[in-house]
């Protein structure tokens, strides 16, 4: 009990001693999503090439695995919620040392999914993929979750928030686009076909990344506002899940940000693992893949130096709103034009431009929404908000990869028959599916932020700065009832 007592004081007194919000925080942050990213891209970009190609799974049968893990998914990312904001905090910090306990684990199980079990008996196959999977997926969620609550307790500033927000996306988007810039280079042969061993390669080079970057982000990031512990209510439960949930359905704010962030995981980040099938297919050049991938980093570069500026002379809502409109047109000049490889690459970086904006600010948003649930419920749980946005968001993730697989199966793709010998009009019928796809994507997530979202930039602050007071004032109490009892 006075070791508790102990470490709680030494938790309150770093985060009241926390030294100012600046760039050794953004840098953290930023390798947090760098690292973690890394291992998530490649298995979501990747694994099902891995499974259907390497290790000979129908598409139908990886997309039941995706289901399933997912929807198992569900029991267990709202426990780690739960065990995340019933922890005692410690000196280093209430989410913290979830990133150092973790990390080694993920990329081991990253790179076990990688193996190459084609030897074994198609059921036997099955198996070893969905438990793996799904261990996989667990221990992720505990570093995720904590991850993604630590924006919350970080800084209650906006502007401070938004550069949290712009790093932690340019951390996402160089995973991302180092990813799947050097993947299709190692990955594929001289026939655009993909080789087994390489598979292990890369994700042993990005676990030891991975884990590089999460020591980095514990290092580096300082948490500032105090999460106090929480209460056992009057059915001796500290949290209850279900009207944590059920409070999801006031918050509009919480719904228009999940909802549109569900959308881009389904419909939009899909557009690199549709790639590989476009220019495997129909352009029949996968050398090209990676400058699909580099043409993005303009955009994103562009974003980082004029964010700030940006989010001052227009607000959050106005620039993650309008220009989803010219990402859905340039989407649709893919589906519908007969374009070259060049042209091809041409329109998907005016449609990364124009969604440039929702992309850096979207944890931000995510961190107002979180704010928003406190100040409607006038309770701090963190962890499990975070956990709840992590499992719909996770799953839309994993489930765009089972979608994808079926759509591809529906437009007659056989990988049986290699990349040049697939049947009349399917290299056609894929290359429609990458334009309409993303395109059907950004008009939905337009519609989330222009009739659901309904609090304005301004009323934001105020209640970011009214939950900021009351976070000093619980810092002030407890010390006070700390000395108190000491005297």
């Amino acid at each position: 009990m006075e070791a508790a007592k102990k470490r709680n004081i030494a938790y309150i007194e770093n985060v009241k001693n926390a030294p100012a919000f600046g760039l050794r925080d953004k840098i953290g942050y930023l390798c947090g999503d760098l690292g973690f990213n890394s291992l998530q891209v490649i298995v979501n970009s990747y694994l099902m090439l891995f499974c259907v190609n390497i290790l000979g799974m129908n598409a139908v049968h990886f997309a039941g695995i995706v289901f399933i893990c997912k929807a198992l998914d569900a029991l267990n990312d709202t426990f780690i919620g739960r065990t995340v904001d019933r922890r005692a905090p410690a000196k280093n910090g209430k989410m913290k040392p979830y990133l150092l306990w973790f990390a080694v684990p993920y990329a081991i199980f990253t790179l076990i999914l990688f193996m190459n079990v084609h030897a074994m008996p198609y059921a036997a196959k099955i198996v070893w993929v969905l438990l793996i999977y799904f261990f996989w997926g667990i221990i992720g969620t505990f570093i995720n979750v904590p991850y993604g609550a630590m924006s919350n307790i970080i800084t209650t500033n906006q502007i401070e928030r938004t550069e949290l927000s712009n790093f932690r996306s340019i951390g996402s988007f160089a995973a991302s686009m180092g990813t799947t810039t050097i993947a299709p280079l190692l990955l594929f042969d001289q026939n655009n076909d993909p080789i087994a061993g390489r598979f292990i390669l890369l994700s042993v080079i990005l676990g030891v990344f991975c884990t590089v970057c999460l020591f980095l982000a514990h290092t580096l990031i300082h948490e500032r506002v105090l999460v106090e512990e929480v209460k056992v209510n009057e059915n001796g439960e500290k949290i209850n899940y279900l009207q944590v949930a059920k409070s999801f359905l006031h918050n509009r704010v919480m719904i228009a940000v999940v909802a549109s962030y569900v959308i881009v995981k389904l419909f939009i980040q899909p557009v690199s693992t549709l790639n590989q099938y476009v220019f495997m297919t129909y352009f029949q050049d996968t050398s090209s893949l990676a400058m699909a991938s580099l043409t993005t980093m303009g955009p994103m570069l562009l974003g980082m130096v004029f964010l700030k500026p940006l989010v001052k002379r227009f607000g959050k809502k106005a620039l993650v709103t309008w220009p989803l409109l010219g990402s859905a047109l340039m989407h649709g000049a893919n589906m519908l034009l007969p374009l070259g490889p060049k042209e091809w690459i041409f329109c998907q970086l005016m449609a990364s431009t124009c969604i440039t904006c929702l992309n850096l600010l979207l944890w931000s948003l995510i961190a107002d929404a979180v704010d928003y649930q406190a100040y409607l419920t006038g309770q701090r749980n963190d962890g499990t908000v975070y956990a709840t946005i992590t499992f719909i968001v996770f799953f839309a993730a994993s489930a765009s990869t089972s979608i994808i697989a079926l759509l591809l199966e529906a437009v007659g793709y056989d990988p049986t028959l290699g990349s040049m010998g697939q049947l009349a009009g399917v290299p056609e019928k894929i290359k429609m599916l990458g334009g309409a796809w993303p395109m059907i994507g950004a008009l939905l997530s337009f519609v989330c932020f222009k009739f659901i979202y309904n609090v304005s930039d301004a009323r934001m602050r105020e209640i970011s700065e009214e939950l900021r007071r009351k976070s000093e004032e619980t810092e002030e109490r407890i010390l006070n009832e700390n000395a108190e009892n000491e005297a």
